[in-house]
């Protein structure tokens, strides 16, 4: 999943202004990704506190994936560009907790810190590698080949957060 966020904030501005957005209101449509964060966070805290982190992590990516497929459909227009950077930064937002719960809730406390630098090599690589990738694919193909890409990488870790299996208690 790294791949999404690092590469999409780094292009996404430019593809709406491509695709006819006025840049004005490409960056207010940029604006509502931090406090869709913000929110999603909120909403993750007040009413999904019981819930097991990885339900949280397979909603928030299938919901970027239903901001991918809202994009597919309906194209980039300024409401649905809006939705989309909602539904993007939400799912950001809620990825970001889950990044630091869901091994703490399927491996405990103990090695914590080292598992989460294990994890953390990887995941900056791909955070690194992203905008660069993402840039020659959009100037090797299209836009749309860019997000089917970023897309494909949000397939990719929703497959694996449902390979994940709860630990019996």
């Amino acid at each position: 999943y790294a791949f999404v966020p690092s590469g999409l904030a780094a292009h996404l501005l430019a593809m709406f202004g491509r695709a006819g957005i006025d840049p004005s209101v490409a960056v207010l449509i940029g604006a509502l990704f931090g406090p869709s964060q913000v929110a999603a966070r909120l909403c993750e805290f007040m009413f999904a506190s019981k819930v097991h982190p990885l339900a949280i992590a397979r909603f928030a990516l299938a919901m970027m994936l239903a901001g991918f497929g809202l994009l597919a459909v309906f194209g980039f227009s300024v409401p649905v560009a809006m939705i989309f950077a909602v539904m993007f930064g939400a799912a950001n937002g809620l990825i970001t907790i889950t990044r630091g719960a869901v091994p703490l809730a399927l491996f405990g406390a103990v090695g914590y810190g080292r598992l989460l630098g294990r994890i953390a090599k990887p995941f900056q690589f791909m955070q690194a590698l992203a905008p660069l990738v993402l840039a020659f694919v959009i100037e090797r193909m299209s836009d749309w080949a860019g997000l089917t890409l970023a897309a494909g990488f949000t397939v990719i870790a929703l497959c694996c957060m449902t390979a994940i299996r709860r630990p019996r208690s």
